[in-house]
């Protein structure tokens, strides 16, 4: 019964072991996620909501944008334009520059290019937006309206020029044009991004996944190096077990 009882506690020391390895696995292992994440100011538009005028026809868009500085600068200011692009109109337009440059050659009074649809319903719906000082690591949300009927277009994609930027140095601020690391700093979330249905974070929705895998297989590693201990461990005692009877 001793030599049992010796087999017996020798398997849980093993066991207890390979679990308290494991767990220092994951805490001294896990990586530096801050090394290896992306400095973006992020934006994403929502809450897109019509809004109707007296008679019951929309005429403009209310929607949020939200910022999240994700970066080690802090922002004293940005002024934005984003742009849409309303691809669902291209084809009537089209059609309608064709057959106005169809009558203006038979010598109607109608310009080759005109098109009613264009003239009416720009193609391009430009939103400036007055981004306030935002610190490091630290979200906002700002209320816009745009003049238009079409408010399924602010669930596309859209790109961003940066009028103006002001980024807070050490010790003092300084004014930087469209063109600089500010302007690079500015990245659209869409809907088809995972970080657009949750908060904002300090490290991107890649980057911890990417460090997820990395622990799992790490503690994966660790785990199976500490069983082919055990096994090795446990055959040891189960012969030297044989060699006692």
């Amino acid at each position: 019964m001793s030599v049992q009882n010796m087999f017996l506690s020798g398997v849980a020391g093993l066991m207890l072991t390979a679990g308290a390895a494991c767990a220092q696995t994951t805490e001294a292992e896990a990586p530096q996620l801050a090394e290896e994440e992306d400095e973006a100011i992020l934006f994403k538009v929502h809450d897109i909501k019509p809004v109707k005028n007296s008679k019951d026809e929309v005429n403009a868009c209310d929607f949020y944008v939200t910022f999240y500085n994700r970066s080690n600068k802090d922002i004293n200011g940005a002024q934005l334009d984003l742009i849409w692009e309303d691809d669902s109109l291209l084809d009537i337009i089209d059609d309608e520059k064709e057959k106005s440059a169809e009558k203006n050659k038979n010598g109607e009074n109608v310009a080759a290019d005109f098109s009613y649809t264009q003239q009416t319903n720009p193609v391009q719906l430009t939103a400036s937006v007055n981004m306030p000082a935002i610190k490091s690591f630290k979200q906002i949300t700002v209320r816009q309206s745009i003049k238009t009927d079409r408010c399924y277009i602010l669930l596309d994609n859209l790109s961003i020029n940066v009028k103006s930027c002001a980024v807070k140095q050490t010790g003092s601020s300084s004014s930087l044009g469209a063109n600089n690391t500010c302007n690079g700093l500015f990245r659209f979330v869409s809907q088809e991004s995972p970080e657009y249905y949750t908060d904002f974070k300090p490290v991107s929705y890649t980057t911890q996944k990417t460090a997820d895998i990395r622990e799992r297989a790490s503690q994966e590693k660790e785990m199976e190096e500490q069983y082919k201990k055990a096994v090795q461990s446990m055959d040891a005692l189960t012969q030297i077990l044989a060699e006692i009877k």
